[in-house]
């Protein structure tokens, strides 16, 4: 009797013991495989939350009056959102990283009707790939297709987006999808000042 007492008690702790190397070694995957599997759409949810925060800025900055549509005032709205967003204004004597938003202000100083002034934003990689042209459509409007001047061209025509009377929208996109899925590379914004 003795013997099956002792018996009892060492199936017991096998038993125990083995349930708890296993509960251990369950939760220790459990919470690596947890990690790998949020690692990706945390990734994905950033590039996204970028992408809409840059519709946010551009939205902000079309809908300035045209006595501020000025790089000083490009330059203040910069500020506002350069925590959020990697903004950087051209300058020629600088080299720029692949990963900044490039940002080149400019004024047409001819006559006639033609834009007075834009802003011209180069898209990082990163950006573009987050960035369709569908999402454009879906926050500022619809697209019109710009007419070629001369034959087919190999890379896709920009589209434009009439946002207001005295601004429109240039889209340059990618040529590996459909236009409305397309990756924008490029951004531009004219005052056309009717």
């Amino acid at each position: 009797m003795r013997n099956s007492l002792i018996n009892l008690k060492v199936l017991y702790y096998i038993v125990s013991a083995c349930t708890f190397s296993c509960f251990l070694s369950c939760n220790g995957d459990h919470g690596q495989s947890q990690r790998n599997r949020t690692a990706h759409p945390e990734v994905k949810e950033i590039k996204s939350s970028q992408a809409q925060i840059f519709l946010t800025y551009l939205d902000e900055l079309v809908k300035l009056p045209d006595a501020t549509f000025n790089e000083a005032e490009l330059r203040s709205i910069n500020k506002k959102y350069a925590g959020q967003l990697p903004l950087v204004m051209y300058d020629s004597t600088e080299e720029q990283s692949r990963q900044d938003i490039l940002i080149h202000y400019y004024t047409n100083n001819q006559l006639g009707p033609v834009m007075e002034s834009g802003i011209r934003f180069l898209m990082p990689e990163t950006l573009t790939d987050s960035l369709v042209v569908s999402d454009f459509t879906r926050y500022f409007g619809n697209t019109e297709d710009e007419e070629p001047l001369i034959g087919i061209t190999e890379q896709p025509l920009p589209v434009h987006i009439k946002v207001s009377s005295d601004r429109e929208m240039k889209l340059t996109f990618k040529n590996n999808v459909s236009k409305e899925q397309a990756g924008v590379t490029m951004v531009e914004i004219f005052n056309t000042g009717n």
